[in-house]
């Protein structure tokens, strides 16, 4: 301890003494250790840290899929079926995400409710702070309409009042009894937060065998695998098809079967590729950071090798000397760590601030025990791996060699020199790699943001509403009230157009049914596809700018009581339809196995993905919403001017028609367009960061080795001149090395491009890594470096012969 104590002294002196050099070191340890503790924050908090439910290895979610793989939700009937029959699970629940309408305590507004059975608030370990959460009563049918509310609910919404229990809130009008308040932190089931909790059983008993939004949640067994498990309630459903106990028209014969999986693991296995490869990413930039210190330890090693030769006669041993090395390599590696560490907590907030909030668990991202620990041990091995080289050659230093000699000539400068431009190649190399992902990112993020579009965005404001089903229980009343509120809206200064739709652009997955197009080959049992189901007013085509490119859109004809009409998109057309116009035929919704009803096809819309920007369409089917009016509905107001500038009035005109409906959204069609892109602007964002960071400790350690190289052989390059040489010659002598450098670290980074490029291949739109796109990148960087390098060829070529030679 003493020895350390005096080694550490030692280092601190010789950090006054020079304190550039260590400020450079510090701040490039910085740099990396603070972006990978950052982004390793993130990683534990989205995908490391086990979420907080008892028996996590053993808790599997539910769904069905079809024999071709599409996933769908559990009817009532089959999930009850699996509840009592099943011989693999000990507990299982079901669930399903619902908004309501609160009113009475001020404006309405929305609340995000959790729809659950029982067993669900067991599962989870979730426990009440005040009062109780369900029990085996609430499972029911027409049980007592009772709500478990979360702490943040009760807190903002009922005040904290302790004696919130037994009172009432009103949601969609009806009037539910609070019976508890969960205990702070027990949302984190589902991504977004849960302002309460509802039983799910007196709407369940409705849906029976009807595919709504309901899916399980089941723990195993101990020691029951989940392909064994999942088997068995797959032959429940098999057995209920056969007895009768569930309807015949599905079940086993039209191929449904069970599936599931892990919650742990499906709950993160989207962003997981993401993280992975951005770890990856800041990971290199550390990589090149600690080059970069190596390489300045390396330069400064050789330049006391002198003084470690001196101390080595005298009487001090290699060992003692690898110590104070190290020793001084640790406390530079800690200093950084601890600056690290305060960047890290400045762009942790960064991150936060612009992530995407569709991130499962962003809100849990922080710097704790876990971040400081990894902070530590990245800490210790970047000290350890930039200490190893200047130990490994001062431990061989030739005493009679050093002793005897001038600078010029130290023992190790050859070595020394040439694990300095294996390092500074290998920076070079991993740069050329984080350059040219940003530089794919950037690409794939424009092609998404300039994507050819089948509509209109621009000037366009966005409402959602949802009637609550309590007040508008039939399709008359829901259609009454859009008869009312469309024509007032129109009448709003600078509103050309209204339309209505269920899902308008990107907005994702709002409804999807089996089907099958009469004259095309009847699929099997187990292969009976499924579209997406939209559904619009006569207006929207007109008002979003979709061109029709077969038949006609719908009119004030297409009503209830009319034939059932249908438009579909032209990936619906090409898919069943190719060699023929689409318009005439009939689609069977339900498929041929089922109840539904037959539409006939009078239209063909431009292809319009509803599942982002940047995503492929998939097969569409609009239908007239005269003839099905969905209580869920997105009003598109398209203006002369900006949209921003109506929403006021807008609001009034929908409190007018019913005072107590809330507004789910409404802004600016654009931005909710873009926002679909969020998760992939992010990601560019931190690569292109990266990149530029990795690009700027480049850009130093080629300068500082090349600067070094040609201060260390200024007396030969003076002799060269004093002999003869040309400038030229010394241009074409140094500017060889650096050229020789660039190029070995290019065609490294090429190789590792290639690689890297496999990797990320799943993470573009509408961008493949290519030959033009890999040859841009490395003359862009080779050009930076190059322009780095001008400077100490430019200085080696200026040398001053008479005076560098007096001074020899």
């Amino acid at each position: 301890m003493h020895s350390f104590l005096q080694d550490a002294r030692y280092a601190v002196r010789s950090m006054r003494q020079r304190p550039g050099y260590f400020a450079v070191i510090l701040l490039t340890l910085a740099l990396g250790i603070g972006a990978t503790s950052a982004i390793f924050s993130v990683l534990d908090a989205v995908l490391l840290r086990p979420l907080p439910f008892p028996h996590l290895e053993r808790l599997v979610t539910l769904g069905e899929a079809t024999g071709s793989g599409e996933d769908f939700s559990v009817t009532w009937n089959n999930f009850e079926n699996w509840r009592y029959e099943n011989h693999t699970f000990e507990a299982m629940a079901a669930f399903y995400r619902g908004n309501y309408s609160l009113t009475g305590r001020g404006d309405p507004i929305v609340t995000h409710a959790a729809i659950v059975t029982s067993s669900f608030f067991r599962l989870i370990g979730a426990r009440a702070m005040l009062g109780r959460v369900f029990d085996d009563s609430a499972d029911k049918a027409g049980a007592a309409e009772v709500a478990v509310v979360s702490h943040s609910f009760w807190a903002n919404k009922l005040g904290a009042d302790p004696k919130a229990i037994g009172s009432t809130v009103d949601l969609d009008g009806k009037a539910v009894a609070v019976i508890g308040v969960l205990a702070p932190g027990h949302g984190l089931f589902f991504s977004r937060d849960t302002d309460l909790y509802l039983p799910l059983a007196p709407s369940a008993a409705r849906q029976g065998d009807q595919h709504g939004s309901i899916r399980a949640l089941a723990l195993l067994k101990p020691g029951v695998p989940l392909r064994t498990a999942i088997a068995d309630l797959t032959r429940i459903q098999e057995r209920a098809a056969e007895t009768g106990s569930a309807d015949p028209n599905r079940g086993a014969e039209t191929g449904h079967v069970a599936q599931g999986g892990f919650l742990e693991k499906d709950a993160t296995q989207e962003i997981r590729p993401t993280m992975a490869f951005l770890f990856g990413g800041v990971l290199l930039v550390l990589l090149i950071a600690c080059a970069n210190v190596a390489s300045l330890i390396l330069a400064r090693s050789t330049q006391r090798s002198g003084e470690m030769a001196v101390r080595l006669s005298i009487g001090a041993g290699r060992g003692r000397l690898i110590r104070q090395l190290l020793t001084e390599n640790l406390l530079m590696a800690v200093l950084g760590g601890i600056a690290g560490v305060t960047a890290a907590f400045a762009c942790l907030k960064l991150l936060v601030r612009h992530a995407p909030q569709n991130i499962p668990r962003l809100a849990e991202v922080r710097l704790d025990a876990h971040s400081l620990l990894f902070s530590l041990v990245v800490t210790l091995l970047t000290g350890l791996l930039v200490g190893l080289a200047p130990v490994f050659f001062s431990a061989r230093i030739d005493l009679r060699g050093v002793l005897n000699s001038d600078s010029r000539t130290a023992t190790g400068t050859r070595r020394s020199q040439s694990l300095r431009s294996l390092l500074v190649t290998g920076e070079i190399a991993a740069a050329l790699m984080l350059a040219f992902a940003a530089s794919l990112f950037f690409q794939s993020l424009w092609r998404a943001e300039n994507a050819s579009l089948s509509f209109d965005p621009e000037h366009v404001l966005a409402v959602e509403l949802q009637l609550p089903g309590m007040r508008y229980a039939t399709h008359e009343a829901v259609q009454s009230f859009y008869d009312r509120l469309e024509p007032d809206l129109r009448t709003l200064p600078g509103v050309t157009d209204v339309a209505a739709t269920s899902s308008p652009p990107s907005g994702g997955d709002r409804g999807d049914w089996f089907y099958s197009v009469d004259d095309a080959p009847q699929p099997t049992r187990s292969d009976v596809p499924v579209a997406l189901i939209n559904v619009a007013t006569p207006e929207y085509f007109h008002a979003m700018r979709i061109p029709l490119r077969e038949g006609r859109a719908f009119t004030a004809s297409d009503r209830h009581g009319a034939p059932d009409t249908a438009i579909v998109n032209q990936t619906f057309a090409r898919k069943w339809l190719p060699q023929t116009s689409a318009v005439g035929h009939k689609i069977k919704l339900g498929g041929p196995y089922m109840d539904g009803p037959t539409q006939q096809i009078i239209g063909v819309a431009a292809d319009v993905s509803q599942m982002g920007l940047d995503a492929d369409p998939l097969p569409e089917i609009y239908q007239p919403f005269a003839q099905s009016p969905p209580n869920a509905m997105v009003l598109l107001l398209r203006t002369s001017g900006a949209p921003n500038t109506i929403s006021t009035a807008v609001r009034r005109r929908v409190a007018s028609v019913d005072p107590l409906l809330p507004i789910q959204h409404l802004g600016p069609f654009q931005e909710s367009l873009l926002a679909t892109l969020d998760r992939r602007l992010f990601i560019t964002r931190l690569v292109g960061a990266f990149a530029l960071l990795a690009l700027a400790l480049d850009l130093v350690g080629v300068y500082g080795l090349l600067s070094y190289w040609v201060s260390l052989h200024e007396e030969d390059l003076a002799i060269r001149v004093a002999l003869g040489a040309r400038r030229e010659a010394i241009l074409r002598l140094v500017g060889g090395r650096a050229l020789r450098l660039i190029a070995a670290g290019g065609v490294l980074g090429t190789l590792g491009t290639v690689w890297a490029s496999r990797l990320i291949a799943a993470l573009l739109f509408d961008t493949a890594p290519g030959i033009a796109s890999a040859t841009l990148t490395a003359m862009i960087l080779g050009a930076c470096f190059i322009a780095a390098a001008v400077g100490p060829v430019w200085r080696a070529s200026r040398i001053d012969v008479l005076k560098r030679l007096r001074r020899s």
